[in-house]
């Protein structure tokens, strides 16, 4: 498609001379000319090379045609140059800078060439071709793993049999905020519905990712327990109904992470009549070891810390959109977490046996084996 700063061919009448038609070439540096006729019609083009081969016929050229060339030669200039792997934009600059001179060009590698328009369209239809084949290949790629995603919601979501209890989940929202440090409370931006059936999925898919990766070898983990507890720590959950746009206290608008603990840790025992380890795991997951009483089983201490961790990388990946990656090394969980809000950014390494945390800025990584 021609564009506003195409350059208009400058034109001839049909009837002038040779000598006409060379004048009008030099005064507009151009090797072509369109010509036309008495009502200004173009008939045809005139090209400049037709004309000197004409000159080099005529006998009376012999000595012009053997004098020496050096007078005519331009010497070589910094602008003559073309990167050989320039892309097209910087080929389309470079041939506007050199729009009243011949199209010669030279590369550093020492290649020299004309420059053609037709080359210039040659290489504008590769790149479009080769755009259009990787935006195809980007979509099919998508695809598949837009697929691959929901056959693995789907098979964690058939862990679920009770369909109450995945009606109680999808029926709990959960929200995306932003904290404002001056007031303390934070603005609601966003609803996320069957949030909180999210946020199960999400605990499902990182257990799943960690025991691919070795951790069913890490004494005192159970993935039936994992599983059953992901599934039921916030059957018990309640949440405010808000709208985005709301500002509110945080401390006043959600209970304490405590009391929906225990809630979910009574219905798993008395309703759906879940063995002890998962209660006490459920009722316990809003406690940090130092919180925790002097009954609760040490057998347990391993799923209570991966728990926790999931817990809460679960939350980052269900309302701040966070990246998680898993690596695991003994019974060495290393996490690295991207997220969009720069405060949560950091690398990770939990120790289920010991309890030892170590938590570092993402530029300086706890392993490399992310």
């Amino acid at each position: 498609m021609l564009t506003s700063d195409s350059r208009e061919i400058p034109s001839i009448a049909e009837g002038a001379s040779i000598a006409e038609a060379i004048k009008k070439m030099l005064e507009n540096d151009s090797f072509v000319l369109q010509v036309i006729n008495n009502a200004e019609e173009p008939v045809g083009w005139l090209h400049g090379l037709d004309i000197l081969r004409t000159f080099v016929k005529e006998p009376g050229m012999n000595r012009i045609m053997e004098s020496g060339i050096r007078v005519f030669i331009k010497p070589i200039a910094e602008d003559d140059y073309l990167e050989e792997e320039a892309g097209l934009s910087a080929i389309c600059l470079w041939a506007e800078k050199r729009e009243h001179n011949p199209p010669y060009f030279l590369t550093r590698k020492g290649k020299s060439g004309i420059f053609t328009t037709y080359g210039l369209l040659r290489v504008a239809l590769e790149e479009r071709d080769r755009e259009r084949e990787l935006r195809k290949e980007s979509k099919v790629q998508l695809a598949t793993l837009r697929h691959s995603q929901e056959e693995l919601e789907m098979a964690l979501g058939n862990l679920i049999v009770d369909p109450e209890v995945v009606a109680r989940l999808k029926s709990i929202p959960e929200y995306r905020d932003e904290y404002d440090s001056a007031t303390g409370k934070i603005k609601i931006t966003g609803i996320i519905k069957e949030g909180v059936y999210r946020h199960v999925i999400n605990i499902l898919r990182l257990l799943t990712e960690l025991f691919m990766k070795g951790l069913k070898a890490v004494d005192g983990i159970s993935r039936e327990i994992l599983v059953q507890t992901s599934i039921y720590h916030d059957v018990g959950k309640v949440q405010p109904h808000l709208e985005v746009g709301d500002m509110v206290d945080p401390k006043e608008a959600f209970e304490p992470g405590q009391y929906h603990a225990f809630r979910s840790a009574s219905l798993a025992r008395k309703v759906y009549q879940l063995e002890r380890s998962i209660v006490y795991l459920i009722q316990y997951h809003h406690h940090p070891d130092g919180e925790l009483p002097s009954d609760f089983p040490r057998g347990l201490l391993p799923m209570h810390r991966l728990f926790r961790l999931l817990d809460g990388l679960s939350a980052g990946i269900t309302r701040r959109g966070s990246r998680i990656s898993l690596a695991v090394r003994g019974a060495i969980v290393q996490v690295r977490e991207e997220s969009a809000h720069p405060i949560y950014n950091r690398c990770l390494e939990l120790d289920l046996h010991s309890g030892r945390v170590e938590v570092k800025p993402l530029e300086q990584r706890v392993e490399t084996n992310y």
